[in-house]
């Protein structure tokens, strides 16, 4: 079993549909009576809704994450998406134990997590 499918609301669908597909490889599977379905690379399928309802705001410690293949891929997401002004969580990039973390916030203000870490016993 694998985690399918993620959906979010959004005010402005097209400013959420942007920040998926250039930061995160996401790229259109199909649209549907002004819905927007995007697909990553493994097949993920990311639903975007438009709504007033994406007032209702999640928890402050709701998020979800993306893995990097390296440190240095995350260090360099994190220096392109500050140099867009993408807004960040307060602690910026952290380095800890071998891992490398940031928490950034999409158009809509979901927390993002973007991290590397080495697999346990590789």
């Amino acid at each position: 079993m694998k985690l399918d499918h993620l959906h979010l609301h959004a005010r402005d669908l097209d400013a959420c549909r942007a920040f998926y597909e250039r930061w995160f490889g996401f790229r259109k599977a199909w649209d549907e009576e002004g819905k927007a379905f995007l697909e990553d690379a493994d097949g993920f399928l990311l639903a975007i809704f438009p709504g007033e309802d994406a007032d209702e705001r999640l928890p402050e410690w709701f998020h979800f994450g993306f893995s990097m293949p390296s440190g240095d891929a995350v260090e360099d997401l994190h220096r392109r998406m500050s140099e867009a002004g993408v807004p960040f969580g307060k602690r910026g990039l952290m380095k800890f134990d071998d891992a490398v973390v940031f928490f950034c916030h999409d158009p809509e203000g979901n927390r993002v997590e973007v991290r590397w870490e080495p697999r346990p016993g590789g």
